[in-house]
């Protein structure tokens, strides 16, 4: 297994481990139920971008800066639409929700940065 892929499996882990924690002991208005499918929805995206973009590294530089771009606006536009999509169904927990979604987007950015710039400076 990939140390990229240990690494990613390990980061979900204690996340669903902590938003069970926050939904057990935080009130419903602060939480949201629908915050472990959320890091599940990072996970796999995460990994298939990831993918993709090592895939274009070994092809050309200019192909891995290219690739990053549009990857990161697909992915941009991919978490609008589920947030969107999540207003329309869900109004009540919306503002947990959104906030949740946020807060796992950076952390799972911050990942992902991280591990491409480890990646990168190997090769």
């Amino acid at each position: 297994m990939k140390k990229f892929t240990r690494s990613l499996i390990v980061l979900s882990s204690v996340l669903l481990i902590l938003i069970t924690c926050c939904n057990y002991f935080l009130p419903k208005k602060l939480s949201s139920p629908h915050a472990v499918y959320i890091v599940i929805y990072f996970f796999f995206l995460t990994a298939i971008i990831h993918q993709f973009l090592m895939k274009a590294n070994e092809q050309s530089p200019q192909n891995f800066v290219r690739s990053y771009m549009t990857f990161t606006a697909f992915k941009i536009l991919l978490n609008l639409i589920v947030i969107v999509i999540y207003l329309f169904i869900y109004r009540s927990g919306a503002i947990a929700f959104v906030l949740s979604f946020l807060a796992l987007y950076f952390v799972f950015l911050i990942f992902e940065i991280i591990s491409l710039q480890k990646e990168l400076k190997r090769k």
